[in-house]
This record gives C-alpha cells, sequence and structure tokens, in this order.
C-alpha cells in the first residue's frame, strides 16, 4: 500500500511525501512512490508512535477499573504503541516476578508495548 500527498515527521522536520507500507511496517518514504494500492492522506500527518509514561493499567488486582487488554485499546486508538504500567496496583508491582507478570501479559494481548513501572519501596510504604 502507498499512502500519497502526507506530511511525515522526520528527523530533518515535516516533509510532504508518500510512505509505502508492508507487511503493516513502514518500509519506504520519498516523493512518487508506486506499485501498490493508493490511498490519498490529504495532508494528513504521519509520525512515530507516541509512548504514554504514565498510564494507571490496574492489572494485577484492580481488573475491574482497567486492565491491560483496555488500556492497550485505547492507547492504540490514540497513536501510542507503548505504555509504562505504573505500580500502584494490587499487589503493588515492587519485584521481579510481577514485572514479568506485565511483560508476558502486554505480549500475550499484542497491541502496544506494556512497560512495568516498579515501585521504589516495597508495598509502596514509603
Amino acid at each position: 500500500m502507498i499512502v500519497t500527498h502526507a506530511r511525515v515527521l522526520t528527523a530533518n522536520g515535516p516533509e510532504v511525501s508518500d510512505v509505502r507500507i508492508e507487511d503493516g511496517f513502514v518500509a519506504e518514504i520519498g516523493s512518487g512512490l508506486s506499485g501498490g494500492d493508493e490511498i490519498s492522506a490529504g495532508g494528513a500527518w504521519i509520525g512515530p508512535g507516541f509512548v504514554d509514561l504514565h498510564a494507571h493499567v490496574r492489572e494485577p488486582g484492580q481488573e475491574w477499573k482497567e486492565d491491560i487488554a483496555s488500556a492497550s485499546d485505547a492507547a492504540a486508538a490514540g497513536g501510542y504503541t507503548a505504555i509504562l504500567a505504573m505500580p500502584n496496583t494490587d499487589p503493588p508491582t515492587d519485584s521481579g516476578h510481577l514485572a514479568r507478570f506485565i511483560v508476558d501479559r502486554g505480549r500475550s494481548v499484542g497491541i502496544v508495548d506494556v512497560v512495568p513501572v516498579g515501585t521504589v519501596t516495597m508495598s509502596r510504604a514509603g
């Protein structure tokens, strides 16, 4: 697929360009690309995904508020490709096995990267 007439955010600033997408990934950025189904971006922006540095995911322990799947869905809908899951869970993310659980659960959901943030103190006790 070729996305044409897009404002592409590059390391050198925004450029009006075309973008080739292959297997769900950006394969090429340039002018006058051809060779696939074309979709005009009409000047819309294309850039790297955002990273949410402070997401209250609440899994494990408070999934009725938010869980990794619903947080991942919301993040992707907003253009985010990664979230950092705050440790205010129940139990708090204060040990390796809980951090591994969050990473593994994020991978099994498979929508965005989910990175656990650990507590500074055990049990968030201060």
